[in-house]
């Protein structure tokens, strides 16, 4: 968001930035706050996780600058995620005069679908309920992993996430995997595997 500088005794004289970014900010909460939620992957979600503003206190800021994740579930689409944005920059304008706003978008990445009927899916889930004898639960990562990359670019959901650790540790300073974590899903892999090939044999002998 580009704004104009003015001393801050005369904030008529210039143009807030930031008052301008916080006008977006609010609308596009507001407007994610107002999406359908997917039955099973959730809400599409919305974080600012760093800004750039202003430079000096007692100065009318001339600029805002904000990074925005947005993590959207169908139906919410690319194509709107961009028009929520537009529209939020057009209502700032509005608000603030003088103030003009622009943005990229910088990565764009497709929410993945769960696909019942995946072979892998069912082998997985076999080979997690005997090495823990549990009835596994099938759930959702919210992260962004390989396995999503994966999948969205060519299109095939017999594609997923087995692995170790808590997502509530990551990217915090005490990010650390309980040993016990990487054993199990060691020996997981290894009966997906030994599972994998004992079927694989069962059908080249019928």
């Amino acid at each position: 968001m580009a704004g104009g500088t003015a001393h801050a005794s005369q904030p008529w004289k210039g143009a807030d930035a930031v008052a301008a970014m916080a006008e977006v900010v609010c609308s596009l909460r507001h407007a994610f706050a107002a999406l359908p939620v997917h039955d099973e992957l959730g809400p599409s979600t919305i974080t600012f996780g760093q800004i750039e503003v202003g430079y000096r206190p007692y100065v009318v800021p001339d600029h805002a600058k904000v990074w925005v994740d947005m993590r959207l579930t169908p139906p919410t689409d690319t194509a709107a995620a961009i028009n929520m944005v537009k529209q939020a920059i057009v209502a700032a304008e509005a608000a603030v005069p003088g103030c003009h706003g622009s943005y990229a978008v910088t990565g764009d990445r497709p929410a993945i679908e769960r696909d019942p009927s995946s072979p892998l899916l069912a082998a997985l889930k076999r080979a997690t309920d005997d090495t823990t004898n549990a009835d596994t639960t099938v759930g959702f990562f919210t992260g962004y992993t390989d396995t999503a990359v994966i999948a969205g670019k060519t299109g095939n959901r017999n594609c997923m996430s087995y692995g170790p650790g808590s997502l509530a540790l990551a990217h915090k300073p005490n990010e650390y995997v309980p040993h016990a974590d990487i054993v199990r899903c060691q020996n997981v892999l290894i009966a997906l595997v030994d599972n994998t090939l004992w079927d694989a044999s069962n059908q080249v002998g019928a």
